[in-house]
């Protein structure tokens, strides 16, 4: 009994498609017998054929910054109204809307003015229209539903590059027909760009959309010409340069400011700082040309004030911060440069001084002798007792505005040097080599025991002037 029954329901199925598809079959055979598909099909008022346009943003497929490009996949609808399509459903089955191919109706010549690639053969191949009848001699209503592969023409600012937003815009229209024959609305202004179904990319975010109505003059054609400009806003995502360009590049140039700015060793010249800085300028080399294929190719002037912190946009005040701090820095760093260069040359000039220059032999040979003749006198002097008799145990002696005690040996201890006094003679010995050693005469008050002691030279009491140069060039050695 019920497999009877499933048997009715099946055969009645079966004759209400076989019904339904003679149906259709009879609508598109009598629409389509006095058609013309390559006419627009006007209607008796003479009213231009107004064309909803809708757009809905299927993926992001590309960003080329070097040609300036975008190439996106989105799904696109086209709603118009065939006055010369039609018919009454009461006579064919109350059959309302049927699918026709694309080929055997009228269709917009819809083009994207900006577009980079003009053949859109494949994307039409399988497109078949929705008809909707409005009644018979009233027309139907068409619906156009194709995907499509755009690739456009979109000029990149790339002056906060990586942290940059990008508007592209979307010119469509048609390319024959001015705004008499067919006029362009958006079908949604609100949403004018859906997103609803859009794949996420991994390198760019959607902000916004928008539509805007126009109509363009054109020089060569008295009418004026529909078109609807779809902007797109796309900002990009930051993290990858940040870790493989922004990063690194910091650390090698904070490397190279700190050896730059290190002291200098004060006893020999550091080789360091000129193997550090050829170490990062060529780590610096080899980085730009690993990322050189992935940095855009652009003329605009870069700046290191950069918009955005991760992809989110800083605030206006921060912005001009930053912008302050820059041109601050451009400004005082060729002085900071120059004092440091100044710092640097001081610095030298002061550790060759205190190396020393290199005496000549016989400035070392009078050195020698004079220190042996001292060295003498003063042993002369302690064994006489003359000096002892005539100078008391402390006697001041006044140098030039110096002041000098001499004590029983004969000797003085001043902040100059050592004065000794041989036979009436005192002879300061100072301890910088290269400041010259004068002679101090002094004069002692003579006693009623013994006569005015005569007064004495400096003289050399060394050994031979062979045996003083040889000294000195085993000093050398």
């Amino acid at each position: 009994m019920s497999s009877g029954r499933d048997s009715a329901v099946l055969l009645l199925n079966l004759l209400v498609v076989l019904v339904f598809s003679s149906d259709q079959y009879e609508i598109a055979n009598k629409i389509l017998a006095k058609y013309n598909n390559g006419l627009i099909p006007t209607s008796t008022s003479k009213q231009p054929i107004q064309v909803y346009f809708s757009m809905e943003l299927y993926q992001i497929i590309s960003v080329n910054e070097p040609q300036q490009y975008l190439m996106l996949n989105a799904w696109i609808v086209e709603r118009w109204t065939d006055h010369l399509l039609g018919w009454d459903p009461a006579k064919f089955g109350n059959v309302t809307e049927i699918m026709l191919p694309h080929h055997n109706i009228w269709l917009p010549d819809t083009t994207l003015y900006n577009s980079l690639v003009m053949k859109d053969d494949e994307n039409r191949r399988l497109l078949h229209a929705k008809v909707t009848t409005l009644g018979e001699g009233n027309g139907a209503f068409i619906e156009l539903l194709y995907p499509t592969i755009y690739k456009l023409s979109c000029l990149l600012n790339l002056r906060f590059f990586p942290f940059d937003v990008q508007s592209c815009r979307l010119l469509f229209g048609s390319w024959t027909f001015d705004n008499t024959k067919i006029d362009y609305f958006a079908f949604n202004e609100t949403l004018s760009i859906g997103t609803t179904n859009c794949i996420e990319n991994e390198g760019w975010n959607v902000l916004s959309t928008s539509v805007v109505r126009h109509e363009n003059k054109y020089d060569c054609c008295p009418n004026n010409y529909t078109l609807l400009e779809f902007r797109l806003t796309i900002q990009r995502k930051p993290l990858y340069y940040i870790i493989n360009l922004i990063i690194p590049t910091s650390i090698i140039t904070f490397i190279s400011i700190i050896g730059f700015f290190s002291t200098s060793s004060i006893n020999e010249p550091r080789e360091e700082k000129i193997t550090l800085g050829i170490t990062t300028l060529l780590s610096m080399s080899i980085l730009i040309f690993m990322v050189s294929d992935k940095m855009p190719s652009t003329s605009s002037l870069f700046r290191s004030s950069k918009q955005g912190n991760i992809g989110n946009p800083p605030s206006k005040n921060l912005m001009n911060i930053a912008r302050a701090a820059n041109r601050f820095i451009r400004m005082e760093m060729p002085l900071i440069m120059k004092q440091a260069y100044a710092q640097k040359a001081r610095e030298e000039k002061l550790r060759r001084q205190q190396i020393g220059r290199k005496q000549s032999l016989w400035t070392r040979v009078y050195k020698l002798a004079r220190e042996q003749a001292l060295r003498k006198d003063v042993q002369t002097s302690q064994n006489s007792s003359k000096f002892n008799d005539i100078l008391t145990p402390e006697k001041l002696i006044d140098n030039g505005g110096k002041r000098c005690t001499i004590n029983k040996d004969v000797t003085c201890i001043s902040d100059s040097g050592i004065v000794a006094m041989v036979g009436g003679v005192a002879t300061l010995a100072s301890e910088d080599d290269d400041q010259d050693v004068s002679l101090l005469e002094l004069e002692t008050t003579p006693t009623p025991a013994m006569q005015r002691p005569t007064r004495l030279h400096k003289a050399s009491t060394c050994g031979s002037f062979d045996s003083m140069l040889h000294a000195v060039q085993t000093d050398r050695r």
